[in-house]
């Protein structure tokens, strides 16, 4: 009688912890290799959600990569560094708020914040030395050659003629990095769904662990693609906000510069807001129907704040804007062999449509260490992504497909996918919540068939089934496997041509 009561008081205990403990407000999910990591709510929400989700990625980007290659296991080093950044740096009190949600999702996501090399646990302020990379390009070896990244955005002249564009703008980014091992294994986009109301939903390609802006594209179409300088010069005066940072407030922020538009400016006005310790240069673009719709921010500590554009080319042909790792308006230009081979491609035929786009930047600026690829045309939204997942560098391997408007679709318990309601609908789950099986209806405007699948919050798929299916309302049972524990699923049915997905409780 005695262990009968204790099974229920332990089931009971269970269900409450699963009822009433919190949730991550996000999922995973992929598509073909990539990984997508949707998150919602307020800043301690979404990055709880990051932090559980992502508990094993984040301890192997900042433990092996962060402390153990950038550092070499080096204590010492990393307590010096850590000073310094105490003592000179400042953030946000929104982003500590986030990173402490973070630590809090990674603690309940099973992860152990101890560090061996540190011998203690990771805290916030290790977060943000981790969101604070490129801003110790002074400390590091790993800046010294400045390869870091490259990008050419097109437009008017340059892109009427291609079909696809039609004067639109469009940019091609290659992200130039030490192809480590946790970086390479740990690709993510980060969709952010903000609650806050003078903030917007916003992608990042990045790594776990990273929520600032290294290569950003908000809702309203504006993309912001950073690069490394090659001037580091800086007052040590001076209190410093990370750049990431101060990119992801021009992004997030509906319209930070209070202009009565979202549109590059905005990223302008935030960094310029900050006073930024190391040299960056940042490629930004909208769909070209809004002001300020191509430009290059340079940045140094020393000089300011400049703003690139096409009156500034003096070597460019076309409506074209380069971007390598020296500056060209904010200090003199220096010589660049990536930015020479760009010039004398455009100087061959000023043409550009997406495949030249991306085979110009390879062939003038393609080099050994390229991690991710970026293609983006804000105007339709599209996007091709490609991730170095081995030797090969990215831009050499096939790119997956997005758009804008799938990557800003997620459900929760309370927001349903606009576009597809009336056309593929999950009305009802019961038995709720469930233990063994449970009944879905749902309404199909014109289907055949359609596949369900059903995945836990870290993107593993657990079952899937296709089914016969006939327009109007539908019904099925989807029995759970045995290897599913109590936990929280999504259910995701399909048709070909619409999708909708909804959340469960199971307690087995």
């Amino acid at each position: 009688m005695r262990k009968i009561a204790l099974l229920v008081l332990s089931m009971f205990m269970l269900f409450s912890y699963l009822l009433f403990a919190q949730e991550p407000q996000g999922y995973i999910e992929y598509k073909e290799n990539k990984k997508l990591v949707r998150v919602w709510g307020t800043h301690y929400e979404r990055g709880y959600a990051q932090g559980y989700l992502l508990c094993d990625e984040i301890t192997d980007v900042f433990c092996t990569y962060f402390v153990g290659y950038l550092f070499n296991n080096n204590a010492y080093l990393y307590g010096l560094t850590r000073a310094n950044f105490e003592q000179n740096f400042v953030v946000d009190n929104k982003y500590i708020t986030e990173g402490n949600g973070l630590l809090d999702g990674m603690v309940a996501g099973g992860q152990t914040l101890y560090n061996y090399v540190l011998e203690r646990d990771i805290d916030v302020t290790d977060l943000m030395m981790c969101n604070s990379i490129v801003d110790f390009t002074d400390d590091k070896a790993l800046f010294a050659n400045n390869k870091l990244c490259s990008s050419i955005t097109s437009w008017g002249t340059s892109t009427i003629n291609a079909p696809e564009l039609l004067g639109e703008s469009i940019i091609t980014r290659f992200l130039d990095w030490i192809p480590h091992k946790s970086l390479t294994d740990n690709h993510i986009i980060l969709i952010s769904f903000p609650s806050e109301p003078d903030e917007q939903n916003w992608i990042s390609f990045t790594f776990p662990g990273l929520f600032g802006c290294l290569s950003a594209i908000n809702e309203n179409g504006v993309g912001s693609f950073y690069n490394v300088g090659n001037n580091n010069s800086y007052n040590p005066q001076d209190s410093f906000e990370p750049i990431f940072l101060s990119i992801r407030n021009g992004i997030e922020v509906v319209d930070y510069d209070s202009s009565g538009q979202c549109n590059p400016m905005d990223v302008v006005q935030a960094v310029s807001d900050d006073v930024q310790r190391s040299g960056s240069i940042m490629n930004v673009i909208a769909a070209t129907e809004k002001d300020s719709f191509a430009l290059v921010i340079e940045c140094n500590n020393i000089n300011g704040v400049a703003v690139r554009t096409k009156s500034d080319n003096t070597v460019i042909t076309g409506d074209n804007l380069a971007v390598t790792n020296h500056f060209r308006k904010l200090y003199a230009p220096v010589y660049c062999y990536r930015y020479d081979n760009i010039v004398d491609s455009l100087d061959q035929s000023t043409f550009i449509d997406p495949n030249r786009s991306w085979s110009l930047l390879a062939g003038a600026a393609g080099i050994s260490t390229n991690i991710q690829t970026i293609q983006y045309i804000p105007s339709t939204g599209e996007i091709l992504w490609s991730a170095r997942t081995g030797s090969v560098p990215a831009y050499q391997l096939a790119p997956t497909y997005f758009t804008t408007d799938e990557l800003f679709e997620y459900v929760s318990a309370d927001h349903p996918i606009p576009e597809q309601e009336g056309a593929l609908l999950i009305k009802e789950i019961y038995p709720y919540p469930a233990k063994e099986f449970v009944n879905v209806s749902y309404y199909s405007k014109c289907a055949e068939y359609i596949s369900s699948t059903v995945y836990d919050v870290k993107g593993r798929k657990t079952t899937q089934q296709r089914l016969q299916a006939h327009a109007g309302n539908n019904e099925f049972t989807l029995r759970f496997s045995d290897n599913m524990s109590s936990g929280i699923y999504f259910i995701r049915i399909d048709d070909n041509t619409f999708s909708t997905t909804t959340k469960m409780l199971v307690v087995r």
